[in-house]
């Protein structure tokens, strides 16, 4: 079994870095294997809507989605963290996000879904510095991406009111509820392979 986080904002050991480092270290103990792919590491071209996908399935672009490509075929769980920015996902996430048309292309397209159409789950948290953070568009985004990779929504974890780098670790259940939904997340991919729904 392995799951993968996305790490989508740039700020090492900050709230976002925090919850998605206990969420995995939590699908770890748990009996999984795990990936992290801090998204600000990796070169990721932006999507030119050249369609090249819709007809192959794969994109003309090689940098390092090449290896997010790989990390979500192969996931079984999938992990999102992003902070919020003006409303909406980090650019880091977003691109990540824009570059996946071609894995849609080929499930909705091509007929060829990832993992062969195998249920897997998603999950998405995030972080807003505000107080009064609006989720809504980041929500609408993560959700629109877990349907397009054919990953099953799991849980939605929110935070608002955090903005200074690390200042979740002063939430009162915020690390806990990420080690939760790690945990969770393994104990229901495990279930699914236990009533033959799922390779693992």
């Amino acid at each position: 079994m392995l799951i993968v986080g996305l790490q989508g904002s740039p700020r090492k050991n900050g709230n976002c870095d925090l919850l998605v480092n206990a969420a995995l270290e939590a699908a770890r103990e748990a009996g999984a294997k795990v990936l992290k792919l801090q998204i600000s590491d990796l070169v990721i071209h932006l999507c030119q809507a050249c369609n090249e996908c819709l007809e192959s399935g794969e994109c003309v672009q090689k940098d390092d989605m090449v290896q997010v490509y790989r990390a979500l075929e192969e996931a079984d769980g999938l992990i999102v963290c992003s902070p919020i920015w003006f409303s909406g996902l980090s650019s880091q996430t977003k691109v990540l996000f824009d570059r996946c048309q071609c894995l849609w292309a080929r499930g909705e397209v091509l007929h060829r879904p990832l993992a062969g159409g195998r249920p897997r789950l998603g999950a998405f948290i995030s972080v807003g510095g505000d107080e009064k953070a609006v989720f809504r568009n980041a929500l609408s985004e993560s959700r629109a991406f877990f349907s397009a990779l054919g990953y099953c929504p799991m849980e939605e974890l929110l935070f608002a009111g955090r903005e200074r780098k690390g200042s979740i670790r002063e939430h009162p259940t915020a690390l806990g509820q990420a080690r939760e939904l790690g945990r969770k997340m393994v104990g229901e991919i495990r279930a699914l392979g236990s009533a033959g729904e799922s390779p693992v």
